[in-house]
């Protein structure tokens, strides 16, 4: 399977470069066609080695954007025009100017979108104290819980930065499923990683058709060598150590 990963979307004139437009996120619905799963259908049989492989592709938004409740949601959710999508909240953004308030994301997770933790205050956790570390993991993972009614098990690492600290600090705080920002299939080099293609503004219809034939395409020729000698996931360990 494949996992997209996307920001905040707007009208017009992107502020950032993971800032999208509207025009580009419906160019790369048309693209996904059927391939769309929801959220559920994706936690059922993301660690089944068939699914590995497999055309399905889902929808992640992170940051917790107002644009996820009145575009994402409104518009596609709604209507049903995608089967639904995660999105990863930065508790301590909430209600802030731009974002989603408590309201919009209890309605997202009463609908079906799965929601899932993003720390607090989105800090690179590589960087922080053992204490500060757990109070991102623990507090936003209870805050989330408090509001929603339900388990919180999914945790997106922000900027993508993780290391083996952090991915034992995060299954330890009650997370299951951590996804990252890397190339290829869903799967990770381990069991409850998470790979994500990471959309920005230069990446071009070209490029997502070509990333959905192959998502590995893009991958080096280190990722290459390594996996056909069978020493990807003992060098990913190393690196991220």
């Amino acid at each position: 399977m494949i996992v997209l990963n996307y920001h905040e979307l707007v009208e017009a004139s992107p502020s950032n470069a993971w800032c999208l437009t509207h025009e580009t996120f419906d160019a790369h619905l048309a693209l996904c066609g059927d391939m769309l799963v929801s959220p559920q259908a994706f936690l059922e049989h993301c660690r089944d080695p068939k699914a590995s492989h497999s055309g399905a592709v889902l929808l992640t938004f992170d940051d917790g954007f107002l644009s996820d409740y009145t575009h994402v949601y409104a518009r596609y959710v709604e209507t049903g025009r995608i089967p639904g999508f995660m999105s990863f909240v930065p508790v301590d953004f909430v209600g802030s100017p731009g974002r989603m308030s408590w309201d919009m994301i209890e309605e997202l997770g009463r609908a079906g979108v799965v929601i899932g933790s993003h720390g607090m205050a989105h800090v690179d956790l590589t960087t922080v104290s053992d204490a500060e570390l757990d109070r991102e993991l623990t507090m936003s993972k209870s805050m989330l819980e408090d509001r929603l009614g339900q388990q919180v098990t999914l945790f997106a690492f922000p900027y993508g930065r993780f290391s083996r600290r952090v991915w034992d600090a995060a299954l330890k705080a009650g997370y299951s499923h951590l996804f990252t920002i890397q190339l290829g299939y869903h799967r990770g080099f381990e069991i409850f990683l998470y790979s994500r293609l990471c959309l920005t503004n230069n990446m071009d219809t070209t490029y997502m058709r070509q990333h959905l034939i192959d998502p590995d395409a893009m991958r080096g020729v280190a990722w290459r060598i390594s996996t056909k000698l069978g020493l990807y996931r003992q060098l990913m360990r190393f690196r991220y150590r």
